[in-house]
């Protein structure tokens, strides 16, 4: 029985059909083995972006939380009244240093306390030669509040 197989299997082995059938798969093998090379290595590239966009984000979440608690305190709360909307504490005195060729290009015929005349000119009720024309809306609520005849002028104006 044993003989029986023995030249089989030796013919088996020298046949060229085996041959062919071996380098197929082998064929076969080697183009998995690439595809799946190449689709580990694009998951990578995606696993690294996605990890450096979370680092960002989580850098940008970090900013924002300090940001927040910054702006809760109390002294943020004070200079930021201060300076965006003129505001002072009772008993201090504000000094406005302002530049000499403003004074004169300005004239003596405008307010110097009045900031408005930065903007508009007085006497035409036209935009100041050369100056700002935007107003910022806390200005514009304290004119509505508390100068309602420049506020109209304003209103006029724009």
């Amino acid at each position: 029985m044993m003989s029986n197989r023995s030249p089989f299997i030796q013919r088996l082995i020298r046949s060229r059909y085996l041959m062919v059938v071996n380098v197929l798969v082998i064929l076969f093998l080697g183009m998995s083995l690439g595809r799946e090379t190449v689709r580990s290595r694009a998951i990578d590239a995606q696993i690294a972006d996605l990890q450096a966009r979370a680092d960002n984000l989580t850098k940008d979440n970090q900013a924002m939380l300090e940001l927040q608690t910054a702006m809760q305190t109390e002294s943020f709360i004070e200079r930021e009244a201060r300076l965006k909307l003129g505001l002072k504490k009772p008993g201090e005195t504000v000094v406005v240093l302002r530049d000499d060729e403003q004074d004169q290009a300005q004239g003596e015929e405008t307010d110097p306390t009045d900031p408005l005349h930065y903007v508009i000119d007085p006497s035409t009720g036209n935009p100041a030669d050369g100056m700002q024309t935007d107003i910022g809306n806390p200005l514009k609520w304290w004119y509505y509040f508390f100068d309602k005849s420049t506020f109209n002028d304003l209103v006029a104006y724009e």
